[in-house]
């Protein structure tokens, strides 16, 4: 079995204070600068029209050998950057002394988790593109899609994980994860929110068997869930958010009236049967259940129709005729769904890890390789110029005395 090749390990060992180099830029300026020229006295045979000529002040400074000078001064800076590589590769490798803070966290929990966990140098609130914790604090969002976001990232791929112990609704797809992450939870003091039933409400005449199957739906799921009888459209859609009905059963053969199709593109959801008209909307799709209905999304809400008329006998005379519109009507609330999805916690996560060859890598090759080799090849083009100059002056110089 063929070794596999060693890679070169990036300068780790050096600190990153080595940007004061950066300072020495002024040692091959200064030398350029002091170095005067040497004058020659030079005798002319007929030179009167020269006296006028200003005479060189030879002992300014002078700048020499511009090309040499940009070759230091650029060897300089790139080992300057060489030595403080660990300084510069911080911000794209992954690092262990970073926390990721739920922002759903208060500030007085999390100082205290933070005496506790002195290792932990840099905070940052748990979002898609983590902001510094010194941020206002965002909106809690997605927790199961920022992680799934967040794993196949190289910057994070070893933060701390700090999660309000909370049950934390699941996502559609699988929960991805890095196996290298640190999980923390801080106990949730706050009291448990009750699961909110929809409120419905009934607009116009009710059908005979709508009031029986409402009680059993009472009776099954609790005192929570609300039915108001009242059938006056603008008494039901003048009320608060708080008040207003989420399904709304329409009982009146004709065209729908403006305040309820308001109400269902706003995101409520409309129960009618086949008697109630709405021009406007025609793509609706046949629901796989029985009874027979149909349902068409309209903007933010939905509408649920039933193909025949309600008050017949066929669509009533069902034994279980409360369960099978609870599953209907629910269905159909979106928001609902959202709510009643599955949850998870620390302590109880459906995870996938994510392996290291499918981590985004933000730079394939270490920017050392390619600073050492940029020295060496500057280097010899620096000592070759420098050499070759040398070597002519020194002819120039034993040219001069021999004419002497």
């Amino acid at each position: 079995m063929p070794l596999a090749a060693t890679p070169m390990l990036p300068l780790q060992w050096l600190q990153p204070q080595w940007l004061w180099l950066l300072l020495a830029l002024a040692v091959p300026l200064l030398i350029h600068l002091i170095r005067r020229s040497r004058p020659r006295q030079i005798t002319f045979a007929a030179a009167q029209w020269l006296l006028p000529r200003q005479q060189r002040r030879w002992n300014r400074f002078v700048l020499r050998d511009r090309l040499l000078l940009l070759l230091r001064l650029m060897l300089v800076t790139l080992l300057a950057f060489l030595l403080a590589q660990p300084l510069l590769n911080s911000d794209t490798q992954a690092r262990e002394d970073v926390l990721l803070v739920d922002p759903r966290i208060q500030a007085s929990a999390l100082d205290e988790f933070l005496v506790q966990h002195p290792q932990l140098k840099q905070m940052f609130w748990l979002q898609p593109e983590p902001l510094a914790i010194t941020a206002p604090r965002p909106a809690p969002q997605d927790i199961w899609r920022v992680l799934s976001h967040l794993s196949t990232g190289e910057t994070f791929r070893r933060a701390h994980i700090l999660l309000l112990d909370a049950e934390n609704p699941s996502g559609h797809s699988t929960l991805q994860v890095s196996p290298n992450w640190q999980w923390h939870q801080i106990a949730d003091t706050a009291a448990p929110a009750a699961s909110e039933l929809p409120r419905i409400a009934l607009a116009g005449d009710a059908p005979a068997w709508l009031q029986p199957a409402m009680e059993e739906l009472r009776e099954k799921l609790g005192s929570g869930l609300s039915f108001i009888t009242d059938s006056d459209i603008e008494t039901l859609m003048g009320g608060s958010t708080t008040t207003r009905p989420h399904w709304l059963i329409y009982d009146t053969a004709g065209p729908l009236p403006a305040a309820l199709q308001s109400f269902v593109r706003e995101g409520g959801l409309l129960i009618t049967d086949q008697r109630v008209r709405w021009d406007a909307v025609d793509n609706f799709t046949s629901l796989d259940s029985q009874p027979a209905a149909e349902a068409a999304p309209v903007a933010r809400g939905s509408w649920l129709r039933y193909k025949q008329d309600w008050h017949s006998a066929p669509f009533y005379q069902q034994g279980t005729l409360p369960e099978l519109l609870w599953q209907q009507w629910s269905a159909q609330d979106w928001q609902l769904q959202f709510r009643s999805r599955s949850h998870w916690s620390v302590d109880n996560r459906p995870e996938i890890p994510v392996p290291d060859d499918r981590v985004t890598q933000y730079r394939e090759i270490p920017l050392d390789r390619w600073l050492l080799i940029l020295i060496a090849l500057l280097l010899l083009l620096e000592r070759g110029i420098a050499l070759s100059r040398r070597d002519t002056g020194a002819v120039t110089a034993a040219g001069d005395k021999s004419h002497e």
